[in-house]
């Protein structure tokens, strides 16, 4: 019987495996939504109480169902970021990139998470808040940026480098990723390398699920949750 549990397990772990990467599907189609959705650039820093109040009126909905969507294509983007880092251990190569890899996914979700919660707060509560508190939050809108610069420049660089080392799923796109990273690291063209970052995802996700994992030889057995 406990052979049979542990079977199990393992034909799951490798269904897993095999089709987790697709969670970039998602996580592009819902970044796709969530930037789409967003009713153009907000007030600026300048911009008087009133005009503040006009503009996240008007746009209640778009801002809240761009926060709702972006927070999910996140949650996405961190699931194919593991999947993505399985297959780097799979092919018994740098599997210390693969670690990386997860962590800059989390860094960039982390940084992404508190400028989406200003949206759907500014567009969710903005009739019942003080003016300078409507003022605070549309700043922290238009500039909380520097933590999601960081988060993708660390998943592009350290998760490309992975891919290179291990070719999941090919080597010259561990090199696009890389160069995504350093991409978003400069802030006058951030916006388009967050963005290509995910349609990398979307790329890759795609190619990993079609492609079977590696083998791995007897002289190095493979890691299963059956043998925890």
């Amino acid at each position: 019987m406990a052979r049979l549990r542990g079977k199990d397990v393992t034909d799951v772990e490798r269904w897993l495996s095999r089709w987790a990467p697709l969670a970039s599907v998602p996580a592009a189609a819902l970044i796709v939504v969530a930037f789409a959705s967003g009713s153009g650039s907000s007030p600026n820093n300048h911009a008087p109480v009133a005009q503040i109040v006009r503009y996240y009126t008007a746009h209640a909905t778009g801002q809240k169902v761009s926060a709702l969507t972006g927070t999910l294509a996140f949650v996405f983007f961190v699931f194919f970021a593991v999947a993505l880092s399985g297959r780097v251990r799979a092919g018994r190569t740098g599997v210390w990139l693969g670690n990386g890899a997860v962590a800059g996914a989390v860094f960039a979700a982390v940084g992404f998470l508190p400028f989406l919660t200003f949206s759907f707060i500014l567009g969710n509560d903005i009739t019942f808040m003080l003016p300078s508190t409507a003022q605070t939050l549309n700043v922290l809108n238009n500039d909380y940026f520097l933590p999601v610069v960081a988060g993708f420049a660390v998943f592009g660089v350290v998760a490309g480098l992975a891919v290179v080392v291990s070719r999941a799923p090919a080597r010259w796109m561990g090199w696009v990723l890389v160069a995504f990273g350093v991409a978003a690291a400069i802030p006058p063209i951030s916006f388009f390398a967050f963005l290509a970052t995910f349609l990398w995802a979307l790329v890759a996700g795609i190619w990993l699920a079609v492609r079977a994992a590696p083998r791995v030889t007897a002289d190095q057995p493979e890691p299963s949750l059956a043998a925890a």
